[in-house]
């Protein structure tokens, strides 16, 4: 049939056509059908790295479950939060970007706020879903919506909100196929929404201070702040049982409400801790941690699930640490500061992934790195190539994670940055912090720093003492002047990993509180 050169030339272009649509065939299917693991990040919510039992031998209190992470996965000892605060962590874990490139240069993203992703950036769910994966966001979410106005379009102004109608900007449109949940924990509205859409009829009003911390405002009816977190539980282990006979791997973000204000331990775990309400929600924190990992051991999804377990921040001082010391429990026993704070008890947080057959069990990673660094783990594992304008201040931690030798940092300097908008730089041992103080809630302050008239800047070298107690800066006058360089680059190339320079926003080059400051 194919003997005659015209006939042969006929075949082969016919074999030709035919691999290429079996190529293409094979890739739509890979597409649909993708060889990834199911992956899971958990966030918890104001738990620094001292409130994890298995990194804290002084610690009073038992973690069990994520303790048992500690041991089957790797542990990076030097990882921190890209924030001491809530919502910039957020936007920088689902972006890979440091959030004072967005328009939040300081504090958190407030009541009936618009949403802070740009709509045009690629977020982490929306990368899973080009590799086939169904994504789903249960849990605190805290970065903006577009509330709908009861006139038309979208408003800031509670009194003029329609809460019947569909709420946009959230998760759906950042690439979650599914949502459930609630906003922040002490804030209203008081009730679940369930992708676009609040559950249930807002006829309450919510008094400020039924919990500490509890903000007043719009309320469905009986809202029980003891039964969020047990609900939440319920939530991640219903999804993560539902997907056990289903073909396309998932991606679940657990951001937890706990153990945030407000301090609500279901009825099971009052008084568990015998110390306070505060260590029993923290209990119940590490309980639910467990439940998810129990759903996956039940299901068969355990091997091939890869779980971070990481937080937004360190611990709160609502946990009264006076009062959980005198019983014992040491929740501050490693690092200065706390919530709020760039000293590194603002944002040096547990930092554990698991991922049988891949990462070895027990295991320690010393990189410094962020949350930021998920985004390109993750488009590592699945093969994604990251864009220009995509997470361009994440690197991957794939080759930490097999246990290859890197002999370099993973970054050159990673930023710090506190509710105050203050910034730290940390290359190596050394540590430099732009402000005369915390940068936030811990003493001293920056007005009480300014009236002790303490230096500008503060330099500490974490290797020699981790608890930034001596300020190194006079005598190091070339470290000061080197850091501060190398962060204003950072700031105006729009990146911190290699790459063609990329905007802030607003085109913005610098912040109130940098040393180059305009007058």
């Amino acid at each position: 049939m194919c003997r005659t050169p015209v006939a042969r030339q006929s075949c082969l272009a016919m074999k030709l056509v035919f691999v290429l649509v079996l190529l293409s065939l094979t890739g739509s299917l890979q597409a649909d059908d993708p060889a990834g693991p199911n992956v899971i990040v958990i966030l918890a919510d104001d738990m620094g790295i001292d409130s994890v039992s298995a990194l804290n031998g002084n610690m009073g209190l038992e973690t069990p479950a994520i303790d048992q992470l500690v041991h089957q996965g790797m542990t990076f000892t030097d990882a921190h939060s890209t924030s001491a605060v809530c919502s910039p962590t957020r936007y920088s874990l689902l972006t890979g970007r440091y959030s004072w490139r967005s328009r939040l240069k300081r504090g958190i993203v407030g009541q009936w706020e618009r949403p802070l992703i740009e709509d045009q950036r690629l977020t982490l769910p929306e990368m899973f879903r080009k590799h086939g994966y169904d994504t789903a966001c249960i849990g605190k979410w805290h970065l903006g919506w577009h509330w709908p106005k009861k006139s038309g379009g979208t408003t800031e102004k509670l009194d003029e909100i329609d809460f019947t109608a569909s709420v946009s900007g959230g998760p759906n449109d950042h690439g979650f196929d599914y949502y459930f949940g609630d906003d922040v924990p002490n804030w209203p509205p008081y009730a679940w929404r369930e992708n676009d859409r609040l559950l249930g009829e807002i006829t309450d009003n919510m008094k400020a201070g039924a919990l500490a911390g509890v903000s007043a405002g719009p309320a469905v009816a009986d809202w029980d702040f003891h039964a969020v977190l047990a609900e939440y539980s319920n939530r991640w282990s219903q999804y993560i049982r539902g997907r056990a006979e289903q073909e396309r791997p998932f991606f679940l973000y657990v951001p937890m409400p706990s153990p945030h204000t407000p301090i609500a331990p279901h009825e099971e775990f009052r008084g568990q801790s015998n110390v306070s309400v505060y260590a029993d929600f923290l209990i119940q924190t590490d309980w639910a941690v467990g439940e998810m990992m129990r759903a996956l051991k039940e299901t068969n999804q355990a091997d091939n699930t890869l779980v971070v377990f990481t937080c937004d921040n360190g611990t709160s001082p609502k946990a009264k640490f006076a009062q959980l010391e005198s019983a014992g429990v040491q929740l501050r026993e490693h690092w200065r500061g706390w919530k709020a704070d760039i000293y590194e008890g603002g944002h040096r947080v547990p930092f554990i992934v698991r991922w049988p057959g891949h990462v070895d069990p027990g295991t320690r990673g010393e990189q410094t790195i962020t949350l930021a660094d998920i985004m390109a783990t993750c488009a590592d594992i699945v093969g994604h190539e990251l864009p220009a304008d995509a997470a361009e201040d994440s690197v991957s931690l794939v080759a930490v994670l097999q246990g290859k030798a890197v002999e370099e940092p993973l970054h050159e300097m990673v930023v710090h940055h506190s509710v105050s908008g203050h910034f730290a730089v940390r290359q190596g041992p050394w540590k430099l912090l732009l402000c005369r103080g915390s940068g936030g809630w811990s003493p001293p302050r920056e007005p009480e720093a300014a009236r002790q008239d303490l230096p500008l800047v503060q330099l500490f070298n974490l290797d020699e003492d981790p608890r930034e107690t001596v300020n190194l800066q006079a005598e190091h006058p070339g470290i000061v002047e080197q850091l501060t360089a190398e962060l204003r680059q950072i700031i105006e190339q729009g990146r911190s990993t290699p790459g063609p320079e990329q905007p802030n926003h607003a085109g913005a080059k610098w912040w109130p509180g940098l040393p180059w400051q305009k007058p």
